[in-house]
C-alpha cells in the first residue's frame, strides 16, 4: 500500500469516527478506538466527548481538591450501582472545586489504599464547571468547603444538594475526613482506612435512598 492509500484510509477512519461518535450519535466501542492510533485523540474522546442518554441521572460528588475523596466516592458508587437495579440509569461523577488542583494526578496514597479495598482509581482531577453543576441530578459535597461552594452557586444548580453528612451520620462525623489534614491523632493508614469506610457507608446509604431522591 502506498502513502496516498494510507492517507486516504486514515482520513476515512477519522471521518467515520467523527460523524458517528464526536457528533454524539453513538458510544465509542473498543474496535473503533483501536483504529485510532493517536493517543492524544483517544484521550480527548474519552475525556471530552462522552455519550450519555438524555434520561441518565447524574450523581456528582464534590470535594475540595478533587484528587482523593470525590474520585473514591465515584468508584465506590459505581460498584454499588453495578450490583443494583439502577445500573445503566445513573452515572456517578467526581469533581473538585479548586482551580489550584485542576488536572492534578489523584492522590497516590488514596489510589494505593483504595486498591486494597477493591477499588481502582486512576486519572486526574477536574474542577467542576457551571454546566456540570446544572446538569447534576444530585450533588453530594464531601466536605464543608464543597458544601459552601454549592450554596454560593445556587443559580446554576437545578438538582438537589445533600451533604455526605446525611448518609454517614452513624460515624459521628459531619463530613468525610480530609486526608491532608494536620491531625496527628492517627497515622495515615488509619486515616485513609477511615475515609474509605465512611465513603462506603455513605454510598450504601445513598443507594438505598435513591428511589426517594432522584426517581
Amino acid at each position: 500500500m502506498n502513502n496516498t492509500e494510507n492517507s486516504k484510509n486514515t482520513s476515512n477512519i477519522f471521518k467515520r469516527f467523527h460523524r458517528k461518535y464526536i457528533s454524539g450519535k453513538g458510544r465509542v466501542p473498543h474496535a473503533v478506538l483501536n483504529e485510532i492510533t493517536s493517543e492524544q485523540t483517544i484521550n480527548r474522546v474519552r475525556n471530552e466527548t462522552p455519550y450519555f442518554s438524555p434520561s441518565t441521572k447524574i450523581i456528582l460528588f464534590l470535594s475540595k481538591r478533587g484528587i482523593s475523596r470525590a474520585p473514591l466516592a465515584r468508584e465506590v458508587m459505581r460498584t454499588e450501582l453495578h450490583l443494583s437495579n439502577h445500573f445503566g440509569s445513573i452515572r456517578p461523577s467526581a469533581r473538585g472545586i479548586s482551580d489550584a488542583y485542576d488536572l492534578c494526578s489523584f492522590d497516590k496514597r488514596m489510589t494505593y489504599m483504595a486498591k486494597h479495598h477493591g477499588y481502582e482509581i486512576s486519572g486526574h482531577s477536574r474542577r467542576v464547571n457551571s454546566s456540570e453543576l446544572s446538569s447534576a441530578t444530585l450533588i453530594i459535597p464531601m466536605d464543608e468547603e464543597s458544601y459552601k461552594f454549592t450554596q454560593s452557586r445556587t443559580f446554576y444548580i437545578r438538582g438537589k444538594v445533600l451533604p455526605i453528612s446525611d448518609f454517614i451520620s452513624e460515624t459521628g462525623n459531619q463530613y468525610v475526613l480530609d486526608p491532608f489534614s494536620s491531625d496527628d491523632s492517627m497515622d495515615s493508614t488509619e486515616k485513609y482506612n477511615e475515609i474509605i469506610l465512611a465513603v462506603k457507608l455513605g454510598c450504601k446509604c445513598l443507594l438505598s435512598s435513591i428511589p426517594s431522591l432522584i426517581e
